[in-house]
């Protein structure tokens, strides 16, 4: 088996994600993966490492990814304005919606 480890250069702290594969090397290109992790975390694509190994090499406190946004629901959207402002339209959409759940 072998591992992809994504390293901070700056701090040596190893990111919280863990690429494995049942093969001798990986169909997807390490700077591909490094760009991915750099765009989660926001940082600089540069400023990260990544390491191949046969051994999972993360260890000590981890670089954690942001979780990602999440899209909002419709019923999040009409309950986000104050029920005072909602045409007779929305309030019908609103009850349909909550009627299905």
């Amino acid at each position: 088996m072998l591992y992809r480890n994504i390293r901070d250069l700056v701090t040596g702290q190893w990111v919280n994600v863990l690429f494995t594969i049942e093969s001798d090397s990986f169909r997807v290109p390490a700077i591909s993966h490094r760009a991915s992790v750099a765009d989660a975390l926001g940082v600089n694509r540069t400023s990260l490492e990544v390491v191949d190994s046969n051994a999972d090499l993360r260890e000590g406190d981890l670089i954690r990814l942001p979780m990602p946004a999440q899209k909002p629901t419709r019923k999040s959207t009409l309950l986000e304005k104050a029920h005072l402002e909602w045409t007779d339209a929305e309030l019908r959409e609103l009850m349909q919606i909550v009627a299905k759940e």
